[in-house]
């Protein structure tokens, strides 16, 4: 799945390219730690892996 040039830098956002069904959340969290510093990637990929199990919990119901 070809990636943006420059990654959307908020949860919600980053939660839809983890559900779309090429993702691959490590190369995502290493483009975004070059974007960004490797801290913040990781605390937004982490608040992005939440939205995305909270989005398939509720398709699941």
């Amino acid at each position: 799945m070809p990636q943006p040039a420059t990654l959307p830098a908020t949860p919600a956002l980053l939660a839809d390219l983890l559900l779309a069904p090429a993702a691959d959340a490590n190369r995502l969290l290493q483009q975004l730690a070059d974007q960004i510093t490797p801290r913040r990637a990781r605390r937004l990929m982490a608040a992005a892996h939440g939205i995305a199990a909270q989005r398939l919990w509720a398709n699941a119901a």
